[in-house]
């Protein structure tokens, strides 16, 4: 709760966020997201801001792919929005991407430089897990590429072995 001596509400000016002047959106969680085309009141007094945000689960959908699709390696707080927008703790997220919680908490922290293999796995198991048909089209393109950049494809594979039982197969030792 914030100690004001005044009342915002009686205080507000009303903005139209602009390309020149867009609305700075923290509540996604993430430094470097503006909006336009927005409503938003400021406090002439304190600067207190709020902005009327129509379907925000939407916006946070095109947040999370403009943040799979974006060039570059991702950052902490972009792996932390991912993560979260699929709604995985950090100890199940890590074990998605083999790798042990402490290892993915300095990732999201940025403790630990995220390699591009991680990061393109990071990016196709927000993908997957979204379950959003168009950032899976999007994505339909780059995935050969980036499962290639994974590493897996490189790895010898591991011999499986079935054994016929009477009429019928079973897989085992």
């Amino acid at each position: 709760m914030i100690d004001r001596d005044h009342d915002c509400a009686k205080s507000l000016k009303k903005y139209a966020a602009t390309h020149a002047k867009p609305y700075h959106f923290l509540d996604s969680g993430l430094p470097n997201v503006y909006l336009i085309g927005v409503k938003y009141w400021v406090c002439r007094k304190c600067g207190a801001q709020s902005a009327e945000i129509p379907a925000p689960e939407q916006l946070m959908n095109v947040i999370g792919e403009s943040i799979v699709m974006k060039p570059g390696v991702l950052t902490g707080q972009e792996i932390r929005f991912l993560r979260k927008r699929v709604g995985k703790k950090a100890a199940d997220f890590a074990a998605l991407i083999n790798k042990t919680p402490e290892h993915f908490s300095k990732l999201e922290t940025g403790a630990l430089p995220l390699q591009e293999p991680t990061d393109k796995l990071i990016r196709l198991t927000y993908g997957l897990l979204s379950e959003d048909k168009e950032l899976l089209a999007r994505i339909a393109p780059r995935f050969e590429e980036w499962f290639k950049s994974i590493g897996l494809s490189k790895k010898q594979p591991q011999s499986i072995r079935i054994k016929k039982a009477g009429n019928s197969w079973s897989s085992g030792a």
